[in-house]
């Protein structure tokens, strides 16, 4: 008699019953059609494509709702510049009236001289801790007071520097002039001295980056002196030579109502799209200094009440509206910015619905087709362990009988 061995096939059966029946489970408890790589190999692939996508529309968005911030923070600086220019221009006008009198013109000086420090604290203004308008120098106030006279650290009458005192070869100085609104870089090469220096900003003079008399001279205390001739002009000025030594402003040497950009006019951009990148900066030089020159408009009108002549009054607040003109003028690209990023931000989170969509359909179980399959393969299971249970128990012996 042939005994057919039954006990492969019913483990085989079982173990098809106890997968299947673990994998309907799985699909119940995460929701999820596809689970593993082996599930659906074509349907896996398009999933790590779109999980891709999600993965760079979320980078997008948080990009997006960074820059709102920013941007936000440096139009209501520039609208808080707007309102200091306007109540400026109205002030200077009321002080153009022949019958205000001289201590009331004074006492408006006064008034626009609060305008220009709003304007100045505003062109300083910070967002997370970095300066909103000093191109890509985030670290320093882009807007410093200026003064007349900056001495090296280095240098004594005991052991003065000299023309032909070494600089060090790639060392940084450079001059902000507040009357120009330019600076001048200079960038040491191996050989250069302090005579190369000097030539540098004799140079730079003639070319009208520096206010004319600007100069570089070794004082009688042995230290170089960058000063200008006049006391209504002012410089900012910064070294990392060694041979320099940090160069300080001199007391007693600041001008009033001056003050000198010390930005750059780089400006940065950032991705919020595949294909879409914005400005993510506006240097304080286009804002507030060469073409808008408000900090030097507001100080003319301020001179202007405080000693000129009604006529002069009257031209000086010309100058602060023409800057007004220019600052709205600059504004318009920041504010289409804002408009570009809000527009961006709702296309993101239509992006984000849709791939979320697809992700679902892609790998997503039907909840009352998972649950019908749950039921019917647990039913499976158990009729197979049923029909485990009477045949793995028989032996050779049971067919005997």
């Amino acid at each position: 008699m042939r005994v057919t061995n039954m006990v492969p096939d019913m483990q085989y059966a079982m173990q098809q019953s106890q997968q299947a029946l673990s994998t309907a489970e799985e699909q119940v408890a995460t929701g999820l059609r596809v689970n593993q790589l082996s599930d659906d190999p074509a349907a896996s692939a398009n999933l790590v494509a779109s999980l891709a996508q999600s993965a760079n529309v979320d980078q997008y968005t948080s990009n997006v709702s960074s820059l709102q911030s920013q941007m936000q923070m440096a139009d209501s600086s520039i609208s808080s510049i707007v309102t200091s220019l306007n109540s400026a221009i109205t002030a200077g006008t009321e002080g153009a009236n022949g019958s205000v009198t001289s201590a009331q013109r004074q006492g408006i000086a006064t008034q626009v001289q609060g305008f220009l420090s709003s304007v100045v604290a505003d062109g300083n203004a910070t967002f997370s801790g970095s300066y909103l308008f000093g191109g890509t120098e985030a670290v320093t106030p882009p807007f410093v007071a200026a003064s007349t006279t900056y001495t090296s650290a280095k240098g004594s009458a005991a052991s003065p520097l000299s023309s032909t005192t070494a600089l060090t070869a790639g060392s940084v100085t450079t001059i902000s002039d507040a009357t120009t609104g330019e600076t001048m870089t200079f960038k040491a090469k191996a050989g250069n001295t302090i005579a190369t220096l000097q030539a540098a900003v004799a140079s730079a003079v003639s070319a009208g980056t520096l206010s004319a008399g600007t100069s570089a001279t070794v004082n009688a205390s042995g230290h170089l002196a960058i000063a200008t001739n006049k006391s209504a002009d002012g410089i900012v000025v910064s070294s990392n030579d060694a041979a320099l030594g940090s160069m300080t402003a001199a007391p007693n040497t600041g001008v009033a109502n001056a003050y000198a950009y010390v930005g750059n006019s780089s400006v940065n951009t950032t991705q919020v799209g595949d294909s879409l990148s914005v400005a993510t900066n506006l240097p304080g030089n286009l804002l507030l200094g060469t073409g808008s020159n408000v900090i030097g408009s507001l100080g003319s009108l301020i001179s202007a009440l405080q000693s000129g002549t009604t006529t002069d009054i009257g031209n000086a607040v010309s100058a602060v509206s023409a800057a007004l003109t220019s600052v709205r003028q600059q504004r318009m690209p920041l504010d289409n910015t804002i408009g570009e990023l809000n527009n961006q931000e709702s296309y993101l989170g239509q992006e984000t619905v849709t791939l979320t969509s697809q992700q679902t359909s892609l790998v997503g179980a039907n909840t009352a087709q998972t649950a019908t399959a749950l039921s019917q393969d647990e039913m499976q299971n158990n009729a197979v362990m049923a029909a485990a249970a009477k045949v793995m128990p028989q032996t050779l012996l049971d067919y005997l009988k």
